[in-house]
């Protein structure tokens, strides 16, 4: 059985395909983005405060003093930095301020009495132990009117609004896990500290909520246990993957590298993009010719396309466009008085969903099927009953390249 963890959920919520580089073909990378290095070496100086706080307060010039040589001994030549105009000594100098502010604030340090820090938790989905997950809450306090508080310290750059922090999945997940294990936590809080602005977000969750995130969990779980193909998600995530060197979407820019115009011409797929977008061109200045000239296109796609598949890719790099080769699933209902519309028919009044779909109308069954609106399940069973086809677009744009 596997136990799933927040991470995860969310890798496979972003990106399917990077989820599975990571978690079943378990292909590690050494990079390291300086922000989640910096997150790391923050929590380390909040661990020394509250887990040696029962012996002893470290004064501020300890704490860093000890982040210091912590960031030192840690720091090495994997770590990518994503913004050109910044150096490591910047992210440095930016976790010492976070420091020296969270001190000033919180000192004594007294303000609840701390049950954990980096403390595993088990959280149970479903009574039979099926679902489960795992995490590591920061800090569990517990305050003087009994109510249990379960910290998480951010570095982000970014702060989020109320609402967004209400719907959180994390920390929600986390209060399951201790009520799961204690008796009697009834009051519990959720408590972000967004370091780089100095300010605390506090959220709390209803019963009724905690069960539809159960829910939820469990479905995503589902989800991915049934998935077969893990399809690539193109996002403003996919600046910071470190894998965009196998990805479909990215792996021909790294094959051909960074090679001068004229040598990209030895590429087939470079050629077949440059002639797509050249007969592009001249299909809007020439209408006279347009129906040449998208008898032509067709063709370029044809070979692109078959191009792209053959060497793994989804975007194929020209000298100054790109081709990005995209598949799209079409679903044909069975037409009225076949036997195949009359199964339809029948299966649908088996599972008490025909009214929902007016009678079965085709559109409204499409839109089903392509939303995920019913039980995966049942929704299996409408498949074996339609045709899905996928069919395969190709979309120009220019390349985005880096000097």
């Amino acid at each position: 059985m596997t136990i799933y963890s927040h991470s995860r959920l969310e890798s496979f919520k972003s990106c399917p395909l990077k989820y599975k580089f990571n978690y079943i073909d378990k292909i590690k990378r050494e990079e390291e983005g300086i922000e989640a290095f910096l997150g790391s070496r923050f929590h380390k100086v909040m661990e020394k405060i509250y887990k040696e706080l029962r012996f002893r307060k470290y004064s501020l010039g300890e704490l860093l003093d000890f982040y210091e040589d912590d960031w030192n001994k840690k720091y090495h030549d994997k770590i990518v930095i994503a913004d050109k105009e910044r150096k490591a000594k910047d992210y440095k100098e930016i976790g010492k301020k976070f420091i020296e502010e969270y001190y000033k604030r919180y000192d004594p340090f007294n303000q609840g009495k701390v049950l954990g820090i980096e403390r595993w938790v088990i959280v149970n989905l479903d009574d039979k132990g099926k679902y489960k997950l795992r995490g590591i809450i920061d800090r569990l306090d517990q305050v003087k009117d009994r109510t249990y508080e379960i910290h998480d310290y951010k570095t982000s750059k970014s702060l989020p609004e109320q609402s967004e922090m209400d719907e959180d999945r994390q920390l929600a997940l986390y209060q399951i896990g201790i009520q799961n294990s204690w008796n009697g936590v009834d009051q519990v809080e959720l408590v972000w500290h967004y370091v780089a602005f100095d300010k605390e977000i506090r959220s709390k969750r209803t019963e009724e909520e905690l069960d539809e995130l159960k829910k939820e969990s469990i479905d995503l779980i589902k989800k991915i246990e049934s998935t077969r193909e893990f399809l690539p998600n193109e996002s403003r995530l996919c600046g910071w993957c470190y894998y965009q060197d196998i990805c479909p979407l990215y792996k021909h820019k790294y094959m051909i590298g960074n090679l001068p115009a004229n040598k990209y011409l030895k590429d087939s797929g470079v050629k077949l993009v440059n002639k797509f977008a050249k007969l592009d061109d001249k299909k809007k200045g020439y209408q006279t010719k347009i129906e040449e000239i998208d008898e032509e296109l067709e063709e370029i796609k044809e070979a692109v396309i078959k191009y792209a598949g053959n060497i793994g890719v989804e975007v194929v790099m020209g000298s100054d466009h790109q081709l990005k080769i995209t598949s799209s699933e079409k679903i044909n209902v069975p037409g009225k008085g076949t036997k195949e519309r009359e199964s339809l028919v029948e299966l649908l009044g088996q599972l008490n969903r025909l009214e929902e779909v007016s009678g079965l109308d085709a559109a409204e069954l499409k839109k089903v099927i392509k939303e995920e609106k019913w039980d995966a399940i049942i929704l299996e069973e409408i498949k074996k009953l339609v045709e899905i086809e996928t069919v395969k677009s190709v979309r120009l744009s220019k390349s985005k390249r880096e000097d």
